[in-house]
């Protein structure tokens, strides 16, 4: 025996003997945590109020559940063939594989891989990428153990949704669409076997096609030789891919949704054991959330209900382009979606909803400077107005007046309520303060519920094996003194009332199918809509992230008619049931 050959005996032999040891003390000491202790939130599952579905999560990513008897049988011999030969008989590892691989890394520079289907599934679900010993360790010790709670149809359906598949692509059925806009029981021997090829190396294969193609057609090649595809399937296979790409696997405002009560939820003590599927129950409105916008603009809408409750948060227009929500992170000027707030202090100070202000341009002095005022478009009635003409067609004139006239320091302390710092400066009374559609809603959510500061939920529930664990109770604070906070949202019905002349909301008012009441806003880069119901309140953006000025009069207009049309959505849903 050459020296060549006995090293590698020795080699073997001590493996061997260390594998053994391992075995033992992994079984016999069991020094890592037990998998039923494993708290990893590894399946989670957002629905709506219904129980229906939103999406699901496999260790945080997005996933589409497969159905393992829908599962084209071929389809997953070629898996199982390619991957792992002994999957239905081994207990979690494959001796001889691992052997065959230290020989062929050791000896012949050949990098292969050992890991199982089972090995590669608890990877995916419950530990992660690193090279470590102890991974490894953890990984072979969870995997025996899986097998012996789990069956193994179990795990084979477990690996399908949640192995990676290149793109931020998880699981078979998702790369069944994103790839082919097919569904996973539905893939061509072809498309099967392309997926398969992408397990070596994901990043690589997906974002390389030519090498892809080649991978592709080498397992075709072992399979055509192993007798499992004929030579008219394997002429078939070997054929160039034919791709036909689904970008968008989910609505844009499911992702941003989701997203959020994600976030919400890790802030949440729920913690989940091996096996334990987490439910989280939210008052998602498919109704609201279907609206279809067309728009070269960005865009942000937040919906909730009387009990504080999120129904729609679409963060923006695109979320491939864009993941930030700028619903709930980002801060524009508020223009005159402020005035309410203005004239609930007034009201305080002894204004009422009669007394009026002389509309038109209007200058005063300020520091030594001469400061000019004027409406939109340079409208002006040239007349006294009262608070309901001011507020129904947001008169810059009775706004600044007021704002003098109760001195610029009020409309601050007012906004420290909410923990906002202002400057007392003229043009607060105009909106000149930055803050979030989020904490927009929040203040506006006291003339909905008609004195009650709402901090809205998107998680309603969050149940484990079928018991509720959490049950959210959004707080509510009374800040404001309700009998002025009555008489706002009283005149804040203005806005729709056809006869005041230029009253803002005229345009969307006779196709509205309930009584609403808002107040729009409009700043030479932004654009407001908010309004409510009785049912529900609905906050609405547009404008540029870029800070370009709205020149087009469609932007200026689209929170209006999103707020129509999910308005009304929403009545025609619930007028339905």
């Amino acid at each position: 025996m050459n020296l060549k050959k006995k090293i590698i005996s020795y080699s073997l032999f001590f493996f061997l003997f260390m594998f053994i040891f391992l075995i033992l003390i992994l079984f016999v000491f069991q020094p890592f945590t037990s998998l039923a202790d494993v708290q990893k939130n590894p399946e989670i599952v957002i629905t709506d109020e219904q129980g229906n579905e939103l999406m699901h999560y496999m260790n945080y990513h997005r996933i589409t559940p497969v159905d393992l008897e829908r599962f084209d049988e071929d389809n997953l011999s070629y898996l199982l063939h390619i991957e792992d030969r002994s999957f239905m008989t081994h207990s979690g590892f494959n001796l001889q594989r691992i052997f065959k691989t230290l020989t062929s890394n050791l000896f012949h520079n050949q990098r292969h891989g050992a890991s199982t289907i089972t090995q590669q599934y608890i990877k995916n679900l419950y530990l992660n990428n690193s090279k470590s010993i102890s991974r490894k360790i953890k990984e072979l010790y969870y995997a025996i153990k899986l097998e012996q709670v789990a069956t193994k149809e179990q795990i084979l359906e477990g690996y399908l949704n949640c192995i990676y598949l290149g793109n931020d692509i998880y699981g078979f059925a998702n790369a069944s669409r994103y790839y082919f806009n097919t569904s996973y029981d539905r893939l061509t021997a072809q498309q099967m076997i392309a997926l398969i090829a992408l397990l070596n190396a994901p990043s690589y294969y997906s974002s390389h096609i030519t090498a892809w193609e080649k991978r592709k057609n080498e397992l075709a090649k072992i399979l055509h030789d192993d007798h499992l595809l004929d030579t008219t399937v394997y002429q078939q296979v070997v054929q160039p891919l034919d791709f036909d790409h689904c970008a968008k696997l989910y609505p844009d405002a499911l992702l941003y949704y989701c997203d959020a009560v994600l976030n919400e939820f890790k802030q949440i003590a729920v913690k989940a054991k091996f096996n334990q599927k987490i439910i989280i129950q939210t008052r998602y409105h498919s109704a609201i959330n279907d609206q279809k916008f067309t728009t070269n603009a960005n865009i942000a809408s937040i919906t909730i209900d009387q009990d504080g409750f999120i129904l729609s948060c679409i963060g923006d227009i695109d979320y491939a382009r864009s993941t930030f929500n700028i619903a709930l992170n980002g801060k524009r000027d508020i223009g005159s979606t402020i005035k309410p707030l203005l004239y609930y202090e007034a009201l305080k100070c002894g204004y009422s909803p009669s007394t009026t202000h002389y509309s038109a341009p209007f200058s005063f002095q300020y520091h030594d400077e001469t400061i000019s005022v004027s409406n939109y478009g340079s409208i002006y009635p040239y007349q006294k107005i009262n608070m309901k003409n001011a507020l129904a067609t947001s008169d810059n004139i009775y706004a600044i007046k007021t704002h003098l006239d109760l001195g610029m320091k009020t409309l601050v302390y007012h906004l420290r309520k909410y923990n906002i710092a202002a400057q007392a400066l003229p043009s607060l009374a105009l909106g000149s303060i930055g803050m979030s559609l989020y904490q927009l809603i929040r203040i506006y959510s006291q003339f909905f519920t008609e004195g009650l500061y709402l901090e809205p939920k998107f998680i309603e529930t969050v149940s484990l094996d079928d018991q509720a664990v959490f049950k959210a109770h959004p707080q509510k604070k009374q800040l404001l003194k309700s009998d002025y906070v009555k008489q706002i949202k009283e005149l804040m019905n203005g806005m729709f009332d056809s006869k005041i002349k230029h009253a803002t909301g005229l345009g969307i008012a006779s196709l509205l199918k309930e009584k609403c009441y808002g107040k729009s806003g409009l700043t030479d880069y932004d654009s407001y809509m908010i309004g409510f119901s009785n049912d529900i309140l609905i906050a609405v953006w547009s404008g540029h992230l870029d800070n370009r000025e709205l020149k087009d009069s469609a932007t200026k207009k689209l929170p209006k008619q999103i707020f129509l049309q999910q308005m009304n959505a929403y009545i025609k849903n619930k007028n339905d049931v």
